[in-house]
């Protein structure tokens, strides 16, 4: 028996003789601006009411809209749940460190301290990763230099005029932009100065947990710049944006013939240093299948190497000190004349530079103590604009660090001297390279 379409059944009776899957009911649901979040049975029960003139709203009822809708409750799924752990979490910290500004014993506040500590940085993670942040922001939506009320946004993107960007779900009103995939944002026209993607480098597990294999991904995100200098995120994805942006601009000269498309271009640069938990894993594994062989070298090439790091640690210091003292003064003219300055926490993070400095700088000299060095000979596998591929670890471009760079360029089959120090992996010149025959 052939299933009719949703809209010509009338009665839930006549709707239950036909099969649905989970994802057809969240469909029919969404549709007609109702509880899409749930099991069958749920959804079932939500159409069940609905054929009975009753329409169950989805639980973050802000929007009308179908897609602002679907952001709003298909993410901030555990939100309720991670409330209550930071809750719980803060208060064991607190209660831990009271206990031991009293002088308790050891257990009293080492206990509250360890779980609350771990419970923090697990609903940190929940926070981040659940878009929390993102969906509480969407509640009144991150505008531009012109502010919008959730109905004002609501009622363009309902509009008939309105037409959807598939990429990012960014959607065309006829007086903005609306961004959802990063959270909902509304920026009108005439406050765009320009458009951008902005590209940033990741790395993820591959396999179940615990698993040491790792792969590179990036995330791209076109961004409005607005007349005022506010950086305004509408997309977000894993797909590179390809030609959508300049869709996006030739729409945007409609309304406003003063914005600028900025191209800008991947970064090709040869990394110096190569670092994170996946090319740990992968050299880790070079290493048992003798891909890379650990060698000792000249005490003046190790000593050149730690230079180098501690140079580099230690020039940090001054720059921070700089870019601490660039925020203090934006803050304070921000707050003197009550002006919201974009991305508050970066300036707050500028404040804190410093601290991390002189902890990267105290982090680099204890490594140096305790000779957290380590010098393999491997094989160039080949060699590319963005560096050199390394026999066993072929899935991750290396560099020369520049202080160290040899004076003939080796190819392919030729064996140097890659270094590592603490979790950075880079390449060193040395006297003693073989080039292949």
């Amino acid at each position: 028996m052939a299933r009719p379409r949703f809209d010509s059944i009338k009665t839930y009776e006549e709707f239950k003789k036909y099969k649905w899957n989970r994802e057809e009911l969240r469909q029919i649901c969404m549709d007609r601006g109702l509880l899409f979040v749930g099991s069958e049975k749920k959804l079932n029960k939500v159409i069940e009411a609905y054929f009975n003139g009753v329409k169950i709203p989805p639980q973050r009822n802000w929007y009308t809209n179908i897609v602002l809708s679907r952001f709003v409750n298909e993410n901030g799924v555990m939100m309720n749940i991670n409330l209550v752990m930071l809750i719980i979490s803060l208060f064991l910290c607190v209660f831990g460190i009271v206990n031991d500004a009293r002088g308790a014993d050891e257990v009293s506040y080492t206990l509250p301290l360890g779980f609350g500590a771990t419970f923090l940085f697990v609903t940190i993670l929940s926070i981040y990763w659940d878009m929390d942040i993102a969906v509480l922001r969407s509640y009144g939506p991150r505008c531009g230099d012109t502010k919008f009320t959730r109905e004002q946004v609501d009622e363009q993107a309902n509009s008939e005029k309105t037409e959807r960007l598939w990429y990012g779900s960014i959607l065309l009103a006829p007086d903005m932009l609306i961004g959802v995939s990063a959270g909902i944002v509304a920026v009108a026209y005439e406050d765009i100065a320009s458009l951008q993607v902005k590209k940033r480098w990741h790395t993820e597990r591959k396999g179940p947990r615990g698993s040491r294999n790792y792969k590179e991904y990036y995330t791209y995100k076109i961004i409005a710049k607005t007349n005022y200098g506010r950086r305004v995120p509408l997309s977000w994805s894993r797909q590179k944006p390809g030609t959508v942006v300049k869709t996006l601009h030739e729409h945007c000269l409609k309304h406003n013939p003063n914005v600028q498309l900025i191209e800008k271009k991947d970064d090709d640069s040869v990394k110096q240093i190569v670092e994170g938990p996946g090319v740990k894993g992968c050299v880790k594994r070079a290493l048992e299948k003798q891909s890379l062989i650990p060698v000792n070298v000249s005490e003046e090439l190790k000593n050149e190497f730690i230079r180098v790091h501690r140079r580099k640690a230690l020039v940090l210091i001054p720059e921070s000190l700089i870019v601490a003292a660039v925020a203090a003064v934006i803050l304070g003219i921000s707050i003197y004349v009550k002006l919201y300055v974009g991305g508050l926490i970066f300036w707050l993070a500028g404040l804190a530079f410093p601290f991390y400095a002189i902890y990267d700088f105290v982090q680099v000299l204890r490594s140096i103590r305790k000779d957290d060095i380590e010098f393999y000979s491997c094989e160039i596998a080949a060699k590319g604009e963005k560096g050199y591929f390394i026999k066993g670890v072929d899935i991750y471009w290396f560099g020369y660090i520049k202080d160290m760079k040899p004076d003939i360029e080796p190819n392919a089959g030729d064996r140097v001297i890659m270094a590592r120090f603490r979790d950075g992996y880079s390449l060193v010149s040395a006297d003693n390279i073989v080039h292949k025959e």
